[in-house]
C-alpha cells in the first residue's frame, strides 16, 4: 500500500515552507556551508574541505561513505570496482557473459544489494556516457583507480543529486593540482604483476602497468593548476572452470515434477572443462587545468579510458548419449572485448554577495564491441558406455572412477574433429551531453541558513547492433557445402583432429584433476575459418544471407532528460533539516527492427515514451557536538527501465517445416520507471584521530518493479533480463512481452568502524582495526507464473562485510583486508531451483614503505587464500553446479596476484 500522503502533496508542502520562514538567530554548527573553523583529525575544515576524507563523511548531509586517494592505493587491484567492494554496503561482480569472471576482475558494483542499474555514476559531478546499450548499469572496466583522486558514495541522495538512484550515487572525482601541498609534484609508478594460476598451467603469466602523474601550480598567487596523469597496463591471466552441460534430472527416473527441488537426487549427464586465457589492456589518463580567482573559479577536465580483452576460451566435454552411448565434445570461442570512454568537461563556480552558482558542461562517448566473436565445435565417433561422474567434490566433477577405455576415450586428442564455426560482430555506443547550474542562496542571523536551486539537461544518443556472421546464426561447416564439400555431420567433421591443430598443451591442467591432456587451440587458426567468410551466402549449407539477418539486433535511441530542484536548510540550534523537491522529465525514442516474419526481410519502427517524476525528499541532521551526528531521511526515487526492455528486437517463433509463425516477442516501450520510497536512520561517531564508528539502517519500498539483473541466464532473452512477460493471443498468435511486475522491498542495517590505537605505547600506536557489516533482507515478486510466491531480489546478499588490519607510521603502510560477500540470487529457473551466486571471500595484502629520496616500494598479494572467482549453483546449496546456458563456468578460479610496486615521488 503506498503513502496516504502523495509525493505530489508532500512536495507541494515542502515547497510551500521554502518560502516561509521564521527569522530567527541559529546557532553556527558544522556543516558543509559553514564558515567556522574546527580542527579535526590534525586539519583545519571549513566551507572546502578535502574529498575523501572523513570529514567530507561526518560534514555530509545524509548517509555517506568515502574513500581517498591512500585508501584507493592500498587495495591491490588495476580495478576500481574491486576497490569499492570495500566500502560498507557495496559488493562488485562480474558474471560469465563473454567469460568476465574468468578475468579475476569486477565489472560492476551494487549499493546495498540493488542490481548496478539502480545506481547513479558520475566524474566530476557529470553523469557517465554508458558502454553497454542493453542496461542502465555502468561498466566500471575503462576506469583504473590510478586516475581517481577520492570516491564518494551518498546512499541517501538529496533532491540536488540525480533522482534515478534507487541504490545510491557513486561520485568519483579525478586530481587536480590542488590537491597537492607542493606547488609542484611528480610521481612515476611501476608495477609488475605475476598470475600464479597461469604460471602453474604454463601459460603466459607476467605483465605490469606504468603510471606518471605531474602536477603545477603558477601564476603570481598560485591561482592557475594544471595536473597530468597517464597509465598503461598489460598483463596476462588465466583461469580454469568447470560446469554441467545438461539439464538436471532426478535419479530416480520414477521420479519427475515441474518442480526439481522436490524430486530427490538430481544428476547431469553431461560435465564441461574450460581453461580461459586473457590478456588484459588498460590504458588512459587525464588532464585538468583550473583557476581560482577572488570569486570565481574555472576549469577544463579531459578524462581517457580504455579496457581491451583479447581472451579464448578452451573446452572438453564428456557427454552421455542415448543409447549407452558417449560422446566427447570440444569448444573454443574468442572472448574479446574493447571498451573505452572519454569526456570533456568545462565548468566552474562564481560567489556575488550570498549567491554561490556551480555551472558546467560535459560532452562524453561510451563505446563497447565485441568484435570478430567466433566459436567453434569439435565432435567425433561416439563410444560406447556411459561415464560415471564422480561428485564426492561438488567443484569438480570427476571421470577417474571410469574403465580405462572410457578414460582413454575421453582424454584423446584424436576423439573430437573440427567441424564448424559461427560467430558475430556486436558493439554499442553513446554519445552523451549534460549541463547544469547550480544555485546557492545563503542567510545570515536566520533559521534559514540557505536555498539551492538547479537545472540540469541530459541528452543521449545510443546505437547497438549484433550481427551475425551467418544466415539465422546457422552453422558454418568446415570444408562443407561452401567450400562444394558435403555438409558434414557432427559425428563425421570433415576438419582435422584436435591432435594435428595447431596449438599447445596446458601443464598439469585442473591441478592434475584432468587425467589427460588439455590442448589450447592457436586462436588465429580458428579466426581464419570463419571472419573472412562472414556475411556471405552459402545457399546449400547455412543459407542466404539476408537483411533481416543483419539487422534484426539493431537498435538506434535518443534520450533527452530535464530535470529541476529546489531544497533549503533550516537550523534550529543543533538540529539542521533540509527538505527539497526535485522534478525529472524524460523523453525516449527509439528505432529497432521488425522483422515481417518471413525470415528475411522487415523495416525498422520507431516508439518512444515521455514520462515525468515528482522527487520529494527530507533529510535531518542532529550535531549534539563537532563529533557526533545523527541522521534521518526519506525520499522518493526512481529507475528508468533498461533500454533492451524498452526498445529491442522483435522475434518470430517459425515452424521450420510449415514456415508459420509460432510466437513473437517483442519490446514494451510503455513499461513504467520503478519507483521507491526510501527511509533511512544512522548514528555517527568520530574522534579527533579518525576513528570513527557508524551504525546505519535502511528500508526500500520499490512499485512497478521490473525483475532484472546483469547475470545472462538460461531465462535470459534478447529483451534484456529475468522480467516479468504477459501473453496475449493475436490472431491466434501468442505475442509476449515484458511487463512490470509486483512490489520489492529491502531492509537492513549496517556496522562500521575503524580505530587506530594511538593511544597505546611505542610500535603498538601503528596498528588499527577496521571493519564494516551490512545485513539485510530483499523479497519482491517477481510476477512470473512459476513464481507465485515471492524471491530475493537479484544481487541483493543477506550478508557483507570487510575485516582490516593495519599498520601506518611514517614510512610504513601495511594492510591485510578480508572481503566476505553473501549468497545471491542471480536469476530465476523454471524448474524449482533457481541460480544463486555462492558466498564470495577475498583475504588481500599490501605494504608499502617509503625510502629516502622519494622512492617508495610495495608488496601486495591478490586472493591470497586461492578463493574461487565465481561459484554458481542452481538452488541455494553448494550441491548441484548450475546449469546455466548463458553462463559458461559455474565453478572458476583464477588464482592468486602477486603484485610488486616501485614509485619515485620528485
Amino acid at each position: 500500500m503506498r503513502p496516504s500522503l502523495s509525493p505530489a502533496l508532500l512536495s507541494l508542502a515542502i515547497a510551500t515552507a521554502l518560502f516561509h520562514v521564521t527569522a530567527v538567530r541559529a546557532d553556527d554548527v558544522d556543516a558543509k556551508d559553514d564558515k567556522k573553523v574546527t580542527t579535526l583529525n590534525g586539519m583545519s575544515v571549513d566551507a572546502q574541505v578535502a574529498t575523501g576524507t572523513v570529514d567530507e563523511q561526518r560534514l555530509s548531509t545524509g548517509v555517506t561513505t568515502v574513500m581517498g586517494k591512500q585508501q584507493i592505493e592500498a587495495v591491490p587491484t588495476a580495478n576500481i570496482a574491486d576497490v569499492l567492494s570495500r566500502l560498507p554496503g557495496l559488493s562488485s561482480y562480474s558474471d560469465m557473459h563473454l567469460g568476465q569472471a574468468a578475468t579475476g576482475e569486477s565489472e560492476y558494483v551494487t549499493i546495498r544489494g540493488l542490481d548496478s542499474s539502480y545506481n547513479a555514476y558520475t566524474l566530476n559531478g557529470f553523469a557517465l556516457p554508458e558502454t553497454d546499450a542493453s542496461t542502465r548499469a555502468i561498466s566500471l572496466n575503462m576506469l583504473a583507480p590510478f586516475g581517481i583522486q577520492s570516491v564518494k558514495v551518498p546512499k541517501t541522495p538529496t533532491p540536488d543529486m540525480a533522482g534515478d538512484a534507487i541504490g545510491g550515487t557513486i561520485e568519483m572525482r579525478t586530481p587536480t593540482a590542488f590537491d597537492f601541498a607542493g606547488d609542484t609534484y611528480a610521481k612515476t609508478s611501476v608495477q609488475g604483476r605475476l598470475n600464479d594460476l597461469a604460471q602453474h598451467r604454463g601459460l603466459s603469466d607476467k605483465g605490469g602497468v606504468f603510471q606518471q602523474e605531474l602536477a603545477h601550480r603558477f601564476g603570481d598567487t598560485k591561482q592557475f593548476g594544471i595536473y597530468a596523469a597517464g597509465y598503461y597496463g598489460k598483463y596476462d591471466n588465466a583461469a580454469q572452470a568447470v560446469a554441467p552441460n545438461a539439464q538436471y534430472k532426478p535419479v530416480d527416473p520414477t521420479r519427475s515434477s515441474s518442480d526439481l527441488s522436490q524430486d530427490g537426487p538430481l544428476q547431469s549427464s553431461q560435465y564441461k572443462y574450460s581453461v580461459y586465457t586473457n590478456q588484459i589492456k588498460r590504458y588512459g589518463g587525464n588532464v585538468s587545468l583550473d583557476w581560482n580567482g577572488e570569486n570565481t573559479s574555472l576549469y577544463a577536465r579531459a578524462i581517457y579510458g580504455a579496457y581491451e580483452v583479447q581472451g579464448q576460451q578452451n573446452q572438453m566435454s564428456a557427454r552421455n548419449q542415448g543409447g549407452n552411448q558417449v560422446l566427447r565434445g570440444g569448444y573454443f570461442n574468442t572472448r574479446d572485448i574493447h571498451e573505452k570512454t572519454a569526456t570533456l568537461q568545462l565548468g566552474g563556480s562564481s560567489t556575488a554577495d550570498a549567491l554561490t552558482l556551480d555551472y558546467g558542461t560535459s560532452y562524453g562517448i561510451g563505446t563497447r564491441d565485441v568484435p570478430d566473436y567466433v566459436e567453434a565445435s569439435l565432435y567425433g565417433a561416439k563410444a560406447p558406455g556411459q561415464f560415471q561422474f564422480d561428485l564426492s567434490n561438488p567443484t569438480f566433477p570427476s571421470l577417474a572412477g571410469n574403465s580405462a577405455a572410457l578414460q582413454n576415450y575421453a582424454y584423446s586428442l584424436r576423439s573430437d574433429s573440427f567441424w564448424k564455426t559461427q560467430g558475430g560482430d556486436a558493439g554499442s555506443r553513446d554519445t552523451r551531453i549534460n549541463a547544469h547550474i547550480d544555485g546557492t542562496y545563503a542567510f545570515t542571523d536566520s533559521t534559514l541558513d540557505n536555498v539551492r536551486f538547479g537545472l540540469a539537461g541530459d541528452t543521449s544518443k545510443r546505437n547497438a547492433y549484433d550481427h551475425p556472421f551467418t544466415h539465422d546464426d546457422n552453422n558454418f561447416v568446415y570444408g562443407g557445402p561452401f567450400f562444394g564439400g558435403p555438409d558434414y555431420g557432427s559425428s563425421a567433421p570433415g576438419g582435422p583432429a584436435l591432435a594435428d591443430l595447431p596449438g599447445r598443451l596446458v601443464t598439469n591442467p585442473f591441478g592434475g584433476r584432468y587425467a589427460g591432456p588439455f590442448k589450447l587451440i592457436d586462436r588465429q587458426w580458428v579466426l581464419d575459418q570463419a571472419v573472412p567468410y562472414k556475411y556471405l551466402n552459402d545457399p546449400n549449407g547455412a543459407g542466404i544471407y539476408t537483411a533481416n539477418d543483419y539487422n534484426a539486433n539493431t537498435t538506434s535511441s535518443r534520450e533527452n532528460i530535464y530535470a529541476g530542484y529546489l531544497m533549503a536548510t533550516f537550523r534550529v540550534q543543533d538540529l539542521t533539516i533540509v527538505p527539497g523537491v526535485r522534478y525529472e522529465l524524460t523523453d525516449y525514442s527509439a528505432t529497432s527492427w521488425r522483422s515481417n516474419g518471413d525470415d528475411a526481410t522487415g523495416a525498422f519502427v520507431n516508439q518512444g515514451r515521455r514520462y515525468g517524476e515528482v522527487l520529494p525528499g527530507i533529510s535531518l541532521n542532529y550535531r549534539p557536538d563537532e563529533f557526533t551526528v545523527y541522521r534521518a531521511s526519506w525520499r522518493r526515487s526512481f529507475a528508468r527501465p533498461a533500454f533492451g526492455l524498452i526498445s529491442g528486437q522483435t522475434s518470430y517463433s517459425i515452424d521450420d517445416i510449415t514456415g508459420q509463425v509460432n510466437a513473437i516477442s517483442k519490446p514494451n516501450p510503455n513499461l513504467r520507471p520503478t519507483t521507491a520510497d526510501n527511509v533511512d536512520l544512522s548514528a555517527e561517531f568520530y574522534d579527533a584521530t579518525g576513528g570513527l564508528l557508524t551504525a546505519s539502517a535502511y528500508y526500500k519500498r520499490l512499485s512497478d518493479f521490473i525483475y532484472t539483473s546483469q547475470s545472462s541466464t538460461g531465462n535470459d532473452s534478447t529483451l534484456g533480463g529475468n522480467v516479468p512477460t504477459g501473453t496475449v493471443l493475436t490472431g491466434g498468435i501468442p505475442v509476449s512481452m515484458p511487463e512490470n511486475g509486483g512490489d520489492a522491498k529491502i531492509y537492513g542495517a549496517e556496522l562500521a568502524m575503524r580505530k587506530q590505537f594511538v593511544t597505546l605505547p611505542g610500535l603498538w600506536s601503528h596498528f588499527g582495526i577496521g571493519g564494516n557489516l551490512t545485513v539485510q533482507h530483499s523479497t519482491a515478486q517477481s510476477g512470473r507464473a512459476d513464481h507465485p510466491g515471492s524471491t530475493w531480489l537479484p544481487r541483493a546478499p543477506e550478508r557483507m562485510y570487510n575485516a582490516a588490519i593495519f599498520y601506518h607510521d611514517d614510512h610504513l603502510r601495511a594492510d591485510l583486508t578480508y572481503n566476505y560477500t553473501g549468497l545471491q540470487l542471480i536469476g530465476l529457473n523454471g524448474n524449482g531451483l533457481d541460480y544463486y551466486l555462492q558466498p564470495v571471500k577475498t583475504l588481500d595484502v599490501s605494504a608499502t614503505y617509503d625510502l629516502p629520496y622519494g622512492f617508495g616500494v610495495g608488496l601486495s598479494v591478490k586472493n591470497l587464500l586461492n578463493s574461487a572467482t565465481f561459484y554458481e549453483t542452481s538452488g541455494k546449496s553448494k550441491r548441484y553446479l548450475a546449469y546455466d546456458p548463458g553462463a559458461d563456468g559455474a565453478y572458476v578460479e583464477t588464482g592468486r596476484i602477486y603484485m610488486v610496486n616501485l614509485s619515485y615521488t620528485f
